[in-house]
């Protein structure tokens, strides 16, 4: 069972006091385990899900697929332009006071 719980992130609901005491980074996701663990990040996330209930399979099961897997979510963390990171855009319009169409 889980209980799935939407932040709306251009609204800032991430930063909300009741989403940083989940999780103090404010950022998403996050799975919330028994006992109050946590784990952040998608593809971790991913992978636990995978060991503890490996039917239906979130990933490949071939070593070749799983590892393709990892090299898009690799992509995706490091080399998408950090521009289009919202902490990125929300630090533009912070410190220059840029406005939506500026950044």
């Amino acid at each position: 069972d889980y209980t799935y719980v939407p932040h709306h992130l251009r609204h800032g609901e991430h930063l909300e006091p009741a989403y940083l005491a989940v999780n103090p980074q404010g950022l998403v996701p996050a799975l919330v385990l028994d006992g109050g663990r946590l784990l952040t990040q998608s593809l971790a996330i991913i992978e636990y899900l995978d060991e503890i209930e490996p039917e239906p399979p979130l990933l490949p099961k071939d070593p070749f697929g799983r590892a393709r897997v990892r090299m898009l979510a690799q992509i995706i963390a490091c080399d998408i332009p950090p521009v289009n990171n919202l902490r990125v855009l929300t630090s533009l319009r912070t410190l220059f006071g840029a406005g939506d169409e500026d950044v």
